[in-house]
């Protein structure tokens, strides 16, 4: 059956739970009607508002639970037509392994040496009996000789990092939670690119801060676009992240990077930098901080280059951030764990950490190779890091995509995650790091472009 003539199902949920958010509850109850065989595969739900309606919730409630259940895999939508109940896989027989999902969603580096790396070093902390005193309070920006070490590595002939300005944070999230908390204060706007890191929408809604989103080119934050923004919104923090962008993966040349730092003086805007993914160049781009220092925030981290659960990141402020920059470390975390900062700086003084810095590097250009094999025509990176964005089709949405991929156990980025307003990226970021081998990311990133492949309808077809 075509889905333009599949008229709207009946569709209401039985009950809906009364513990957590409201579109949650919808949502649930709609994938227990799924899972129950209530909802027959192709089904055509309600309209939004219709649906609103007849239940007492909002329209944004009832569209945000559709979101949510697109998400899972158990809907999709098509522009036009509506939201349909998704064709499920074949049922798992009993006693059978369930097939599980390829997650190419989330960031993180492949498995390499750290383990052992990190393990050796632990080993030598206990055996020369220098664990104990790690474990004592310490000042909360840092042990100083730790951020001695610190800066010095992140310091170069044309960037210089004080280590009395160095914060030693619980990863580059905290630090950046901090730097925001530096900045803004409740009902705030924030210039961001119109595509941004996920986690810093997450920090922006824990601080009740408005996002601005700034248009894109082949390099990043197009600075028209930015200083159009910043004037229209009266915004003074622009959130930047020069070196391959989260989720796009582009960088900013120097020229740009100094028309940014140039725009920043011109229209008095604080600039927290974003820098964690640097470190897949051999020789790190400039970053803005070195051009405006008085004016940035500058944000490093060690859990994408050495392990996730590395919780270890830096925050550099201007001089006139100090004082407030330590009250926010003391307040939120007292100090970043002392042990993480031992181990860096051993990592760092052994050279241990140049050698997992260029297995990183290695890994990732083996599977962005690998990645460019099955898509050609996306953006070539002589330095790629573990994800890559992936252009879509004209006829494919990002979200019917993610679905699509969902339903052939791939999950990849959702649009949501990065979009800062509602048009669509026309691209999905795919994650490569988390396959176990090539082997196995070969297999994924081939299904990706099988669905590619085909129409949307053909993919999303009813009985």
């Amino acid at each position: 059956m075509a889905l333009e003539k599949t008229k709207f199902c009946s569709w209401l949920p039985r009950e809906l739970s009364l513990e957590g958010p409201r579109y949650l509850a919808l949502v649930n109850a709609l994938e227990q009607d799924v899972v129950e065989n209530r909802l027959v595969d192709g089904s055509r739900l309600p309209p939004h508002r219709e649906l609103a309606a007849q239940i007492g919730l909002s329209v944004g409630t009832v569209s945000k639970a559709y979101q949510e259940a697109e998400q899972r895999g158990i809907v999709s939508s098509h522009v036009g037509q509506g939201t349909f109940v998704r064709r499920r896989a074949p049922t798992v027989p009993v006693g059978a392994a369930a097939p599980q999902a390829v997650n190419m969603a989330l960031n993180v580096p492949a498995h390499g040496r750290e383990a052992d790396v990190l393990s050796g070093l632990l080993s030598d902390v206990y055996r020369r009996q220098e664990l104990a005193p790690l474990l004592d309070y310490h000042p909360h920006s840092g042990i100083g000789h730790h951020r001695e070490v610190i800066a010095r590595s992140i310091s170069d002939d044309a960037f210089s990092v004080d280590p009395a300005l160095l914060y030693l944070c619980n990863g580059a999230q905290h630090a950046l939670d901090i730097a925001v908390r530096l900045v803004a204060q409740p009902g705030d706007k924030i210039l961001v690119d119109r595509l941004t890191y996920s986690g810093f929408k997450a920090i922006a809604v824990a601080n009740s801060l408005t996002l601005v989103p700034v248009d894109l080119d082949d390099e990043g934050t197009d600075p028209d676009a930015l200083e159009a923004a910043c004037r229209l919104s009266g915004a003074r923090v622009y959130y930047s992240m020069p070196t391959l962008q989260s989720p796009t993966a582009r960088t900013m040349s120097l020229q740009r990077r100094k028309r940014i730092a140039e725009l920043a003086e011109k229209l008095d805007l604080l600039v927290i930098e974003d820098d964690v993914y640097s470190f897949f160049y051999p020789e790190r781009p400039l970053p803005i901080a070195a051009l405006i220092p008085e004016r940035s925030f500058y944000v490093t981290s060690y859990s994408k280059c050495v392990a996730p659960g590395f919780r270890l990141g830096t925050l550099s402020v201007p001089p006139a951030f100090k004082v407030r920059a330590e009250l926010f470390v003391h307040a939120s975390s007292w100090f970043a764990a002392p042990i993480l900062g031992d181990l860096a700086v051993r990592l760092l003084e052994s050279g241990r950490l140049d050698e997992l810095i260029r297995e990183r590097r290695r890994q990732a250009t083996e599977r962005y190779r690998l990645f460019a094999k099955f898509f050609p025509y996306a953006e070539k990176l002589d330095n790629p890091p573990f994800y890559a964005w992936l252009p879509l089709p004209q006829e494919w949405s990002a979200s019917r995509f993610t679905s699509a991929a969902r339903g052939q156990g791939i999950l990849v980025t959702p649009p949501t995650a990065s979009t800062v307003d509602d048009d669509d990226p026309g691209a999905v970021r795919v994650c490569l790091g988390a396959p176990d081998d090539l082997s196995e990311l070969s297999d994924a990133l081939s299904i990706l472009s099988e669905i590619l492949a085909r129409p949307p309808l053909s993919v999303f077809s009813v009985a």
